[in-house]
């Protein structure tokens, strides 16, 4: 809306048939209002957004107090109509804190926190509500420092709970756990909104043990309360302990709502628990909460998790209303679940497309190994942000095309699309992969001049590349670095320490993440059983195998096995080794039969080279490792005569050896510079 100049009030002008309230059918308006009443109306019109009658109200109005101009203030900043409202405000004849309040609330909703500090110091009238406001709006803007100062000078009387929950809040947004605490610990006056900010700050950047004492100490909870403690739990990866809260939460009478609903459903999801999950959609049945949009693509989410793409379609198609993250969401499911034809199907289908809609079908054709039509579709879609740079990049990584995923990188940057942390772990991930450590560590240097040293991902992408390009000592100084580390920086510190050597540094920092209250995953024990494996502790290594299952509930799977086969199979236990692999579901995974016969090679064991080898060829007839190995054991074994010998030469000769190609990449060529 144009800013409109304010006409002056009329000498002497008559408003008979103004109401004094906003118009009831049937309701005769009085002949003569007064002023009160007007400014009811003209509050009334800004409330209900028809800025044109409050403003012809208030031009027509024969006498205008502090409230009439308030409240044509207040109607055009609800509008989000700046310049107008700031020809009032500077129009006024006599201004009030809520004429203040309200301009100063304009600035913060318009994103302009600096404009807003200034005119908070010029404002001669400040109330409780002029200092929470400026103080949140400087916090969420990042101007800490600054919403510091104001809250210091705030009148002690105010500053309970209203502004400490303000700047509380600030710190927590950035990260400052210990700031949020010492502002909590000083209030002398806390609400159920200073308590649960507590809770919250401590789930994501401290100990869920101290989360939980507060969470129990607090003398009032509520339903967000209680939902940030349960996805605390989840976040950590403690689901069932957080599906026990939910529980407590339940039988104390705590009403839920679709938040902390879709926290559970994500937390089943999560940790597929399949049982609990169903019982949570009968749950939302029940509860009448089964039209819910985001329930409903949460339960969509879920259930593709779950591999259950037939009940995750029929949710799709029950539901009432779909929006465009039901069909994200089908479709990322059908692409999770390796159905890359149907979620194509779904994709052309779709009333609207959106980023994430042709992203994953990127990402879709990229899992199948269809590079070429990933990259099609991409240079197709219509609007290519840093999500979708990322996939083609991250989709390059998987397929093992590194030097490619540089080239993308590079070319992102140059075509306009800033790099976010995610794209740029993924170059990271790339280098480590091809060994390039002084483009690594020119890679570093990019991260510390873009502020993002302190990224979580970038954090553990710069563990690994520097673990891979034999810089352990760099990798763990940057590890150590991280205040709270997740468990995915976690497992490549373990798994560097593995792929060196370091078996009982690796056990340390293993037992260090269970103290900390972190819940070890499938790719943590990968990487602890590879340590033990290289190392030869072959108790520990049995003790944390047998635990996956018993103590963590994680069904181990071939490459778990294949580590207790190298493991033992490395200490010269060759039996046990072989009894592992017929204990194994899927006893044909050729990388558990390749571990035994290294093993045998190892400790020259021609026996169990010749079961290992034989299954080898079994699964693959070209296998021609299998074939080369066994070969040289019959030749160091004085073997080059004997019948069986000639038959393995024969299989050796038969096997095609897979082209082996070699890569130069010379550290002067500046085409992939980061800069």
């Amino acid at each position: 809306m144009a800013a409109l100049r304010l006409a002056r009030p009329p000498a002497a002008a008559t408003l008979a048939g103004v109401p004094h309230l906003v118009p009831t059918p049937g309701q005769p308006p009085p002949r003569h209002p007064n002023t009160a009443h007007l400014n009811a109306l003209l509050t009334a019109y800004g409330r209900r957004g028809r800025i044109r009658d409050a403003q012809q109200l208030f031009d027509r109005m024969p006498r205008r107090d502090v409230i009439s101009w308030t409240a044509l203030l207040t109607a055009y900043a609800d509008a989000g109509d700046l310049a107008s409202a700031r020809l009032v405000f500077d129009d006024m004849p006599r201004r009030n804190a809520a004429s203040w309040n309200a301009l100063l609330s304009l600035y913060l909703r318009a994103g302009r926190p600096a404009a807003a500090h200034a005119l908070f110091a010029k404002a001669p009238a400040k109330n409780a509500v002029s200092y929470g406001a400026i103080i949140s709006g400087l916090a969420k803007a990042g101007m800490l420092r600054e919403a510091q100062a104001v809250y210091e000078e705030m009148p002690p009387q105010w500053r309970d709970p209203l502004g400490s929950n303000a700047v509380m809040a600030g710190y927590l947004r950035a990260g400052e756990l210990g700031m949020a605490q010492r502002v909590f610990d000083g209030m002398a006056v806390r609400d159920v909104i200073s308590w649960s900010a507590m809770v919250d700050g401590l789930c994501k950047y401290g100990t869920l043990s101290e989360a939980r004492g507060l969470f129990e100490a607090m003398p009032e909870r509520n339903v967000v309360s209680w939902t940030s403690m349960i996805r605390g739990y989840m976040k950590r990866g403690l689901c069932k302990d957080g599906l026990l809260l939910f529980l407590d939460m339940r039988r104390e009478g705590v009403q839920v709502n679709t938040r902390t609903l879709s926290v559970v459903l994500d937390a089943c999801a999560d940790a597929c628990l399949v049982r609990e999950g169903i019982q949570i959609h009968s749950l939302i049945i029940a509860m009448g909460f089964e039209t819910d949009v985001f329930l409903g693509d949460s339960i969509i989410i879920m259930y593709s998790r779950f591999g259950w793409m037939v009940e995750a379609r029929k949710v799709f198609a029950l539901m009432e209303q779909k929006d465009i993250v039901s069909w994200n969401s089908l479709i990322t499911g059908y692409v999770q679940n390796n159905m890359i034809e149907e979620a194509h199907v779904l994709f052309k289908l779709m009333p609207e497309r959106d980023a994430v809609s042709w992203t994953s079908m990127v990402v879709g054709f990229a899992n199948k190994g269809w590079m070429t039509e990933s990259v099609e579709l991409f240079e197709q879609m219509p609007r290519k942000d840093e999500i979708a740079w990322t996939a083609v990049i991250s989709s390059f990584i998987a397929n093992g095309d590194y030097v490619t995923a540089v080239r993308w990188f590079c070319r992102m940057s140059q075509e306009g699309c800033k790099p976010n942390t995610v794209a740029f772990s993924c170059l990271l991930s790339a280098l480590g992969s091809l060994g390039m450590l002084n483009q690594g560590i020119q890679a570093h240097a990019y991260a510390v001049n873009m502020g993002w040293v302190f990224d979580s991902a970038v954090h553990t992408s710069l563990v690994t590349m520097y673990a891979k390009c034999g810089r352990l000592n760099e990798a763990h100084r940057i590890f150590s670095m991280i205040n709270c580390p997740s468990l995915i920086a976690t497992n490549s510190m373990i798994t560097a320490f593995a792929q060196h050597g370091l078996a009982e540094d690796a056990m340390k920092l293993f037992n260090r993440m269970q103290n900390d209250g972190q819940r070890p995953n499938h790719v943590t024990f990968l990487g602890i059983l590879t340590a033990c494996a290289r190392g030869g502790f072959v108790q520990q290594g049995y003790k944390y195998f047998e635990s996956m299952r018993a103590v963590y509930g994680i069904e181990p799977n071939p490459d778990h096995y294949t580590c207790m086969v190298d493991l033992l199979g490395r200490a010269g236990l060759l039996d046990e080794a072989l009894e592992i692999i017929n204990l194994m579901p899927q006893k044909d995974y050729p990388d558990a039969w390749a571990a035994l016969l290294s093993s045998s090679s190892l400790h020259s064991n021609l026996v169990f080279a010749k079961i290992a080898a034989q299954k080898l060829l079994e699964i693959d007839p070209c296998n021609a490792t299998a074939c080369t190995v066994l070969s040289k054991m019959f030749s160091l074994a004085g073997m080059k005569d004997d019948e069986e010998m000639l038959k393995v030469a024969q299989l050796s000769n038969m096997a095609s050896k897979s082209p082996a190609y070699s890569l130069i990449i010379q550290d002067t060529t500046t085409e992939e510079t980061i800069t």
